[in-house]
């Protein structure tokens, strides 16, 4: 099966029951599936990606949703700047 969560009989409509089996398996608690999406916005900022591109693949109707990420670049402020000064 291709699927991390999912079974072979129809259309998954919930993985509450699959995920927190899993976690169980996994020794790990207190982790919420919404730490994942967290996690996932999280990385690509820190690799650069524009916050644009973060809120469409989260799928955030405003930027603003979105910004809450913008801390964990400070580097792209500094860079920004510096692309200024060498202008």
């Amino acid at each position: 099966m291709p699927w991390v969560f999912g079974y072979e009989w129809g259309k998954i409509t919930t993985f509450k029951t699959s995920w927190t089996t899993a976690r169980r398996c996994a020794g790990i608690e207190d982790f919420r599936i919404h730490d994942l999406r967290h996690t996932f916005a999280s990385w690509l900022v820190m690799q650069g990606e524009s916050i644009y591109v973060v809120k469409e693949l989260l799928g955030h109707a405003s930027v603003t949703q979105t910004e809450i990420y913008a801390h964990l670049a400070p580097s792209q402020t500094r860079e920004a700047v510096q692309r200024l000064l060498s202008f």
